[in-house]
């Protein structure tokens, strides 16, 4: 075994016995960390505080936060867990060498292979795990196809459904949206924002919005409330945000990309619940 290949098996072997890939909710850790010093997939590496997990969550990818953000939205996802390693190593290795495909391997020495994410949902027979692997189109070549036929047979055998996720099977404009309001989602987020002042300035916001009809940009209507009730400019577009991230109101999120120089109708949330579409 090559001395890169010996530090990489050490290092994997120390993230198991750290309990990485274990655990489910806020107490997962993904097996592979932003820290980790692993290139990631067209330079992107993020960390996110989980909406449902209220942990922090890292994708590897611009493709992995896109989905991820569209997981975090959908209601009948209850738990999320990134980069989920297939263990044990030894049934990939079986299952490469049935197949007649080359492991996962660095050197020529197998090692853990994982995929983006393993979601838990809520279906009419209870909760059920689904796993999907996000890859752009052009990066599907046959060495990627082959470890991803290893990792398809794995979860196969286990009786969990998988498949693969394009850059077309992503909504953009909803996952524009949820990015534009994601970093409000809580509270603590605005320095001075607790419940109270977003209950006073909430119940303003929204029969300014109502009244306007959209015939005034969002951003004008936000300032100018901001304004009229003492706030600091700015407060008002978070509570925007916040309230719109909470599915506390709700407004057009699949088809139109909300822009603060544009109008928007916003109206109050009536209790509903997505509909599962992973994909």
């Amino acid at each position: 075994m090559s001395r890169r290949a010996s530090r990489l098996v050490k290092l994997q072997e120390n993230y198991i016995k750290k309990g990485r890939g274990q655990g489910t909710g806020s107490e997962y850790q993904p097996f592979i960390q932003a820290h980790d010093n692993k290139v990631a997939s067209e330079g992107w590496i993020t960390r996110h505080k989980g909406w449902k997990t209220k942990r922090i969550h890292h994708t590897l990818s611009e493709h992995e936060r896109k989905y991820l953000y569209y997981c975090e939205w959908l209601d009948g996802v209850i738990d999320i867990r990134e980069q989920f390693p297939l263990l044990p190593l030894e049934r990939t290795i079986e299952i490469s060498n049935q197949l007649g495909i080359q492991h996962a391997h660095i050197d020529g020495s197998p090692v853990i292979m994982t995929t983006d994410f393993m979601l838990t949902i809520q279906t009419s027979n209870g909760l059920t795990p689904v796993v999907r692997t996000i890859k752009p189109l052009h990066k599907l070549d046959t060495r990627t196809l082959e470890l991803f036929e290893i990792e398809r047979r794995f979860f196969e055998e286990l009786g969990i459904d998988w498949c693969i996720i394009t850059e077309n099977r992503i909504p953009t404009t909803l996952v524009t949206n949820i990015e534009w309001m994601s970093e409000a989602r809580y509270l603590e987020t605005r320095p001075g924002m607790d419940e109270e002042l977003l209950l006073l300035a909430s119940e303003v916001l929204i029969q300014v919005l109502l009244k306007d009809a959209c015939q005034t940009t969002v951003g004008k209507l936000c300032l100018m409330t901001d304004r009229d009730i003492g706030l600091q400019p700015g407060t008002c577009m978070f509570v925007l945000q916040h309230m719109l991230a909470n599915k506390r109101w709700k407004c057009e999120m699949n088809n139109q990309i909300i822009r603060e120089m544009e109008p928007l109708e916003v109206l109050p949330m009536e209790k509903s619940f997505e509909n599962i579409n992973l994909a």
